[in-house]
């Protein structure tokens, strides 16, 4: 199974998210917050602008899951 090219475009932006903000601030969890907000705002923008841009919860959850691999790279890297 192919993961779409858009979820993975929504990965790619919540890891560079996750990964920035971890980097300006040390938090996991504001890193989350962050990436949340992002998420979702990108499909309320696409929500009021039906014309070109779908919403997709989903959208939402790859965005989210880009602060996966982040976390654990940190707890990694941490110890």
């Amino acid at each position: 199974m192919m993961i779409p090219f858009d979820k993975l475009l929504h990965l790619t932006v919540g890891m560079v998210i996750a990964a920035l903000v971890v980097i300006l601030t040390g938090s996991l969890v504001l890193a989350g917050a962050a990436v949340l907000l992002a998420g979702a705002g990108r499909e309320l923008y696409d929500a009021y602008h039906p014309d070109t841009n779908t919403v997709d919860i989903w959208d939402v959850v790859a965005t989210c899951a880009g602060w996966i691999p982040v976390a654990l790279a940190v707890r990694i890297f941490q110890g």
